[in-house]
């Protein structure tokens, strides 16, 4: 198994980390909620840069082509 720690995928060691902060440390979830979902809006925005960006260069080498074949 692929990752595997005494046993366990990846998983359930992400199920076993949950269960952990929600019992143990439940002061901290608000905290990690407001991180996680900051990182995933800037790993969207990112990604949607980097979209734009492709698009942008693949309109223009389409007009390039399209120049060049008439």
């Amino acid at each position: 198994m692929y990752g595997a720690i005494f046993g366990l995928g990846p998983v359930e060691l992400i199920i076993i980390l949950a269960v952990i902060v929600i019992f143990f440390l439940p002061a901290l979830l608000p905290k990690i909620a407001k991180r996680a979902g900051d990182t995933f809006t800037t790993v969207k925005s990112m990604v949607n840069k980097k979209e734009d960006e492709l698009e942008a260069e693949n309109e223009g080498k389409g007009r390039k082509g399209d120049s060049s074949r008439e």
